[in-house]
């Protein structure tokens, strides 16, 4: 019995979130209305959830998580999806924050390329 539900633990699909503070923030208790949170409810025992959202950054920080977020290991045929929500930061004003966190549209689109394919 508890090979068999090792077996299954180990044989879970995953699910990977990759985003800005709207991912990582997802798992909000309030009200059970993060997204993550019902995300993973959802997919109890069918799938792991990873979250890994990075409140403050922008597409070009996440170009540089890619190798560390999406490990050359990481088996494809486990994955069941993944997500990818960036542009909140990106679109903010230039100059307006202290960590100027505003990406040209060109460059955003770019990034996000990049993003995709990477993963894919």
């Amino acid at each position: 019995l508890i090979d068999n539900v090792d077996n299954m633990i180990m044989s879970r699909p995953a699910i990977t979130l990759f985003g800005d503070s709207i991912t990582q923030q997802g798992f909000s208790a309030a009200a059970n209305s993060g997204w993550v949170g019902l995300l993973s409810n959802a997919y109890t025992r069918r799938a792991d959830v990873l979250n890994r959202g990075y409140s403050g950054y922008n597409t070009r920080h996440a170009v540089n998580l890619l190798p560390t977020v999406f490990a050359k290991e990481m088996n494809p045929k486990s994955t069941l999806f993944v997500t990818v929500f960036f542009g909140a930061n990106d679109a903010s004003l230039p100059g307006e924050r202290e960590h100027n966190q505003h990406v040209p549209i060109e460059e955003y689109e770019q990034n996000l390329r990049t993003i995709v394919t990477d993963i894919g």
